[in-house]
């Protein structure tokens, strides 16, 4: 099976359609323009990517309407458009994969500044897949990706492992991020803005901010074809990595993007000489492009593929990013059959002279099949690149790729921690409840380092012991650091935004802690980063799973961790503390293996009646196999423990719990790690339920 793009939705600065794109991109107009919606005099820059009033006028509608935050207000804006022409039918499983950097983050401000209540219950980033499933009744599982400015990349990528591997038949995919006056000033903080509409590969530094929010609806190609849908590319494979480097500033020898290329190539089945271009990432910033560049160099030497950003177009559009810029793309492949080129570029900036990167439209006539790569780098280290075939007269031959079914992986170590004491297989240990990294690793400690990243670090690194080697990264928290946040924001308050403070901004970004944990623990591999209403762990697990078996490492390290806060008490409904359980999982057995997961997976519901089914239905599966399966419930949705406990009262073998939150379901495994057979069920806030049938090693 092979996933295509049979829809492309945009709402971006420079246009919601092809016409419009092709009118302004295909004609060289930005979409850049002057901010006129919060005060930039005292600021670096005051232009950006904006959306037309009268996009938002219609977003704010479907916002006050529905009670929702602007971030899944505009996604539901721009996907009502995406799916107008299609005939879905109420019996397909659609799923829904999308990224965003600070999606929720208007509503945060909104309480902040009012502490009404109301505004809240719409803060934390994955809510956004809850609405949107709701809005449009989508019944397929759900995966929000918080990789900062790489994150509708991670979610392209993975919506497409999703119908690769048949867990939808239908998958929306794609980011949002509207903007954000706090987020303006971070950047602001940092001197990474251009005052000038920003011109990537030139001689001009800096950045302009956009906002957009971009979806593709994903289906196999086969059905594709069968349906007679339109194909706009085919998703040949994917890399993933992390710099292991920076909180903000890439590798100067961009080593993590070549990693993510070599990655994707090597899973494409493609040779670098297969690429005829590159949309990348970018920024303007002198040390993104520079870095970038250095990457491509090091992957394509002297074959290297023509390159261009379109920031110059629409802004940085941060977790809308990636799919903003390769819809653009697709427009003009597709519609024009030219290769977009950086905006207004004259004159390069001294270590990217190079003709490849593009000055001028480049016509595709000649070309009947290409394939590209779409690069994006983020906060956190956080690398992906994504590669897709085109064929420019619209004819797709059927696919050769054949569904695998999925292969068991292997746990071979567990760790857990929090401010007070850590464990793992080998024993437990004290720690100081102040600064507990300090105490534990004082090498590995920072300055400000909030205590999410203390806690998860210690239990990363108690997990892994010293076996680094080509071992990736997935990592899953509700909300990141609101600690951190509260402090930046304090800043703000105190002193106003144009002296936000620089300390504190880049921990505003939900994968703060994924990128510390790489950097302490030098992990450069696959790395991604994820949010999704109480099931985190198993989340991570289900997407290492994935990757372990197509061969994207060799092993993984996945872990999920919450801080507590009284503010984060109040989102989640519940008392939790600071606390990260981790497993390091392999695709191989080995000597120190504990146990054996069979399966992962995870299933949307839409009501009590389906989400129970689904759990009867999994646990009468796996007790067919074996009598004696121990089975946890790891409750965090809507429906109460008392309906679940009275519908499963007849079950000796069931127990139900609410404890904790995005780590509960592996500290669940660590508890019972000596049960011979263990299913666990995670029911998330956003009406999925994720499982994981692990069996131990004798």
């Amino acid at each position: 099976m092979t996933a295509v793009i049979v829809g492309i939705g945009i709402t971006s600065s420079c246009g919601e359609s092809f016409t419009e794109i092709e009118q302004n991109v295909g004609k060289g107009k930005t979409g850049i323009s002057n901010i006129d919606y919060f005060d930039t005099s005292e600021l670096t820059c005051g232009i950006a990517g904006n959306l037309s009033k009268k996009i938002w006028k219609e977003v704010l509608q479907i916002a006050d309407k529905n009670e929702l935050d602007w971030s899944s207000s505009l996604s539901i804006y721009t996907i009502q458009r995406l799916l107008e022409s299609y005939n879905i039918s109420k019996k397909q499983r659609i799923g829904l994969s999308l990224g965003t950097c600070n999606g929720g983050i208007h509503s945060l401000a909104e309480y902040l500044d009012t502490s009404n209540d109301k505004f809240l219950k719409n803060y934390p980033p994955y809510i956004q897949s809850k609405d949107i499933a709701h809005y449009f009744n989508f019944n397929g599982p759900k995966y929000s990706f918080n990789s900062a400015c790489a994150a509708s990349a991670n979610a392209i990528a993975y919506g497409a492992e999703m119908i690769n591997n048949s867990d939808a038949d239908l998958v929306v995919t794609g980011g949002c991020d509207p903007m954000s006056e706090w987020v303006f000033a971070g950047f602001n903080s940092l001197r990474t803005f251009n005052s000038k509409n920003c011109m990537p590969y030139g001689e001009e530094y800096g950045l302009n901010l956009g906002e957009a929010a971009t979806y593709f609806l994903l289906e196999d190609k086969d059905k594709a074809i069968k349906k007679g849908h339109r194909i706009y590319a085919e998703i040949l494979g994917h890399g993933l990595s992390n710099d292991a480097y920076h909180p903000t500033a890439p590798d100067k020898d961009g080593s993590g993007i070549s990693y993510a290329i070599k990655m994707a190539l090597k899973n494409s089945g493609l040779k670098p000489e297969d690429i005829l271009y590159i949309n990348s990432h970018g920024t303007g910033t002198k040390a993104n492009d520079s870095a970038e560049y250095r990457g491509f160099k090091t992957v394509f030497r002297n074959e290297m593929p023509f390159i261009s950003s379109m920031k110059g177009y629409v802004g940085h559009n941060l977790g809308a990013a990636a799919s903003t810029e390769l819809a653009i793309s697709l427009i003009g492949m597709n519609s024009q059959k030219v290769l977009y080129p950086n905006f207004n570029l004259t004159k390069y900036r001294e270590d990217c002279n190079d003709e490849h990167i593009l000055k001028k439209p480049y016509s595709l006539d000649g070309y009947e099949d290409i394939n590209f790569i779409n690069n994006n780098a983020a906060f956190g280290g956080q690398n992906v690149a994504v590669i897709f075939h085109v064929n420019l007269e619209g004819k797709y031959g059927h696919s050769e790729k054949k569904l695998k079914t999925q292969q068991p992986i292997y746990i071979n170590n567990f760790g857990v921690a929090s401010d007070k004491a850590y464990m793992t297989k080998h024993g437990i240990g004290i720690l100081d409840d102040l600064r507990p990294l300090k105490k534990k690793y004082p090498k590995l400690y920072k300055r400000r380092m909030n205590m999410l990243t203390q806690v998860s670090i210690i239990a990363a690194k108690q997990t892994l012991q010293d076996q680094y080697s080509n071992c990736g990264l997935v990592y899953g928290t509700p909300f990141g650091s609101l600690s951190s946040t509260l402090k930046y924001v304090d800043s703000i308050q105190k002193y106003g935004f144009k002296n936000a403070s620089g300390a504190y901004f880049p921990d505003l970004v939900i994968n703060s802690t994924t990128g510390h944990i790489c950097q302490a623990l030098s992990l450069k591999s696959y790395s991604s980063s994820i949010s999704s209403g109480g099931d985190e762990d198993l989340r991570a697990l289900i997407i290492a799973h994935n990757a372990l078996n197509k061969g994207y490492a060799s092993t993984m390290l996945v872990g999920a961790g919450q801080e507590e806060t009284e503010l984060g008490n109040k989102v989640l409904k519940r008392e939790v503390n600071n606390h990260a359980t981790f497993l390091s999982l392999s695709n191989k057995k080995m000597q120190e293996t504990i146990a054996e997961v069979l399966s992962s997976g995870a299933m949307g519901f839409k009501n009590k009646k389906e989400l129970l089914t689904i759990i009867r239905s999994k646990i009468d599966e796996k007790l067919a196999n074996d009598a004696d399966l121990k089975v946890i419930i790891q409750n965090n949705s809507e429906i109460t423990n008392d309906e679940l406990i009275s519908y499963f009262k007849n079950d000796n073998n069931i127990s139900i719990n609410s404890d904790n939150f995005a780590d509960s379901n592996f500290k669940s495994f660590v508890n019972h790690r000596n049960e011979n057979r263990l299913l666990l069920v995670g029911i998330s806030q956003v009406n999925d339920v994720s499982f994981a049938d692990i069996k131990k090693i004798k």
